[in-house]
């Protein structure tokens, strides 16, 4: 004759391990979903057969911190999306406490509303709730909802959930890393397709004694800046630099765009201030309001070995003639985008040997450890001291000291050298 006790210790053996087959089944199952969605779905799903509930659901902590969201279900009604602030519900008492939660009447829960009950017309008798762990802390709460046998869940099927809990966070925790690290990817190749593109719109370095040279040092993978010169059929070299106002994607495809515009404006020759007027008119008219662009645009004409520009917002040019020889040219007009009909009062200048210098204020914002920034003063330094260097070499030294310091903004540099200047090096 067989042992009453021994028969429902045999049961709970088998029971128990029917439980461990079904972790190590769904463990593996895990293991082999990237996907996060098809993630939880999979658990869910698995873990209400498993614990022969009516219904389970997976809420994960939103990018706020504030709700917790369903974001799988298994069971006759859908309740994917509702949103649950912390501490609300038991869910929310899960998550907050940081416990397993087991309710056997739910209408006797002082924690539960009943408003998903109300919205689905499903009704909860019983329901367990366990925090999904990771390393930082949880990060969301699993649920099971009525037996369906009618039964009551005891401490064993609290147990059972917890210990699929464990496997379930896993899986979750490497999904949500796997996507994050599929969109660090995705902006990695958009970031590098904006960098080429910026680095196509800049001009190629012309051999000889050229009069005009830029370049342009990006703080991070893209630039906000950028600069370029045309050489037109009268003669004349038209040339821009310009600073996009932001940083990020967003400030490198308006970056393209407004080089884009300013280099077909400025082919046709017009005058500087009709020349910005036409790029600001457009911007005006199609980009988000807050965001604009601070730019100067001329023009270069060796015959005369004098420059005409305009400036909309930019950094003020200094027109170096030698040794302690500066002076400045303000801005004349508002950047460009903000708002259109403006104007942009021209500036003249005869070169006669000397240096006119356009610069982003990523030039007078650098700073070394623990001081301000160098400002105007600290350019009229570095120029000063690199003057006697032909005009290649001086930008590069310019920039090599100014990336010795603290950059933290995008450094482009312009320089127009008059003839006089060229011929007597």
């Amino acid at each position: 004759m067989i042992d009453e006790g021994d028969t429902r210790s045999g049961e709970t053996r088998a029971r128990d391990a029917r439980v461990l087959t079904s972790v190590a089944d769904l463990s593996q199952a895990l293991t082999l979903s990237l996907d996060i969605e098809a993630t939880l779905k999979l658990a869910v799903d698995r873990i209400a057969d498993c614990m022969q509930a009516e219904a389970a659901s997976v809420f994960l902590l939103d990018e706020t911190g504030q709700f917790l969201v369903c974001r799988a279900n298994s069971g006759p009604v859908s309740v994917v999306g509702i949103r649950l602030p912390l501490g609300k519900g038991v869910a929310g008492r899960t998550f907050s406490q940081n416990t397993c939660q087991m309710v056997r009447d739910a209408e006797q829960d002082p924690d539960f509303a009943g408003k998903v009950d109300k919205a689905t017309g499903f009704r909860t008798r019983s329901l367990l709730s366990t925090p999904l762990q990771s390393a930082k802390g949880p990060i969301g709460v699993i649920q099971v909802l009525n037996k369906r046998d009618g039964g009551l869940f005891d401490e064993e099927d609290r147990d059972f959930l917890r210990l699929f809990a464990a496997p379930a966070a896993l899986a979750i925790s490497n999904a949500a890393l796997v996507k994050e690290l599929i969109e660090q990817q995705r902006i990695r190749r958009e970031l590098e397709l904006a960098r080429r593109m910026q680095r196509s719109l800049l001009p190629k370095r012309r051999r000889g004694d050229y009069p005009v040279i830029g370049i342009n040092r990006p703080a991070w993978e893209i630039s906000g800046d950028f600069y370029d010169f045309v050489d037109l059929p009268d003669g004349r070299i038209a040339f821009m630099i310009g600073d996009v106002a932001g940083k990020g994607l967003d400030a490198s495809l308006l970056m393209v765009r407004t080089a884009s515009l300013m280099r077909w404006a400025g082919k046709e020759g017009v005058t500087p201030d009709r020349w910005l007027g036409r790029v600001n008119a457009e911007l005006a008219e199609t980009v988000a309001r807050g965001i604009f662009v601070c730019a100067a645009a001329g023009y270069y004409d060796p015959a005369a070995d004098s420059v005409a520009w305009s400036n909309a917002g930019f950094m003020p040019a200094l027109l170096h003639s030698g040794g302690t020889d500066f002076r400045e040219y303000e801005a004349g007009g508002p950047p460009l985008g903000i708002l259109p009909d403006m104007e942009f009062p021209v500036d003249t200048a005869e070169l006669k040997g000397g240096s006119l210098w356009f610069f982003s204020d990523g030039v007078t914002d650098v700073r070394a450890e623990g001081r301000e920034t160098i400002g105007m003063d600290g350019v009229r330094d570095l120029i000063r001291r690199h003057d006697n260097k032909s005009p290649p070499a001086r930008l590069r030294a310019i920039v090599a000291e100014l990336r010795s310091l603290k950059l933290s903004d995008d450094t482009t540099l312009l320089l127009i050298e008059g003839g006089e200047a060229i011929a007597r090096r």
